[in-house]
């Protein structure tokens, strides 16, 4: 095997920095064993990381009292010299960052360059600005940017909210403490908890018509447990679920190039076939998600398993042929 250059073990490390950073933003209740655990590093590389963050500016403690691990300091920077012309390209960048999976960094990207433009020229912030609203948030994720940061203000403030959500069958008002905003997919999406149901629901943000706060304490601990990387980590594309579901399907060798060089979900297994062709194999959340995704390379792919996604999937291409024969 390749020796590993002095480039990927930088940028390993600094994956591994902002992966300690998000696990810590985002399930601050974790012991230190688990948060060794989640992050698949040992005590004493959690120990290093931990020094290497604190030289930058970023400090942590897990207080015990509390029972969860508390940010002690995250340093201010001075904001660069930029040009216009960088900050255009940095604003359009941040829109194309949900696309790489990581949900919460995003956010934090539009936070920053929230902070950047803010010490721009008085003749250009308002340009900026309105390009983060309407570039960014508005034509690119379709959410109303007061809206959102309301919802931000609420998660990191843990208060309980009331909420205007409309699916498309009418407005419906619901009860939360909202815990986590996230992107996915393109589009940006709310973890809750609906008070009186006492279970977590996820919001498409876009589809949220207002917030209102409620005017009780905040509320320092979740009234139901809830780890985000553990909520979502079978999922496909959006959907959640507590029970994964084996996917497996075969693939012809001609789209070979196009499956095997992405990392298309965190549990995926490859099995090679004697004939060039090869099976993807995933346990995931909805395997209709799976199958959804499948569709795109046509006769190349073919779902073996579950039996009720295959079932599916013929009924799906025989709807197709009535279409294309009509």
């Amino acid at each position: 095997m390749p020796r590993p250059t002095a480039q990927s073990t930088y940028t390993r490390r600094i994956q591994r920095l902002l992966a300690l950073i998000n696990e810590i933003k985002t399930n601050p209740r974790q012991e230190p064993r688990l948060l060794c655990k989640a992050l698949g590093v040992s005590r004493a590389m959690l120990y290093k990381d931990r020094q290497v963050l604190a030289q930058v500016g970023f400090t942590f403690r897990y207080d015990r009292s509390q029972r969860q691990h508390v940010i002690t300091q995250d340093r201010f920077l001075p904001v660069l010299q930029l040009t216009s012309s960088e900050v255009l390209a940095l604003i359009m960048a941040v829109r194309q960052l949900s696309s790489t999976g990581d949900y919460t960094l995003t956010y934090e990207a539009i936070a920053a360059l929230r902070k950047v433009i803010s010490n721009t020229p008085a003749e250009v912030r308002a340009f900026f600005q309105a390009s983060i609203d309407e570039d960014v948030l508005q034509k690119g994720f379709g959410c109303n940017a007061t809206i959102l940061d309301d919802l931000w203000s609420a998660c990191q403030e843990h208060r309980r909210l009331r909420i205007v959500h409309d699916r498309g069958d009418g407005p419906q008002e619901w009860l939360i403490d909202p815990y986590q905003i996230f992107f996915k997919r393109r589009a940006l999406y709310l973890d809750a908890c609906v008070v009186p149901e006492r279970r977590v629901r996820m919001f498409r943000i876009n589809r949220i018509k207002s917030v209102r706060r409620v005017d009780i304490p905040p509320i320092p601990t979740p009234i139901v447990d809830y780890n985000f990387r553990e909520r979502h980590r079978h999922s496909f594309s959006v959907f959640v679920g507590d029970q994964p579901q084996r996917v497996r399907i075969k693939f012809r060798p001609e789209v070979r190039q196009y499956i095997t060089v992405t990392r298309w979900h965190t549990s995926q297994q490859i099995t090679e076939l004697p004939d060039g062709s090869f099976i993807l194999q995933t346990d995931v959340s909805e395997p209709r998600e799976v199958g959804w995704w499948a569709l795109q390379w046509g006769a190349s792919a073919e779902v073996l398993e579950p039996e009720s996604l295959r079932q599916e999937m013929r009924e799906m291409a025989r709807a197709l042929v009535r279409v294309y024969e009509g």
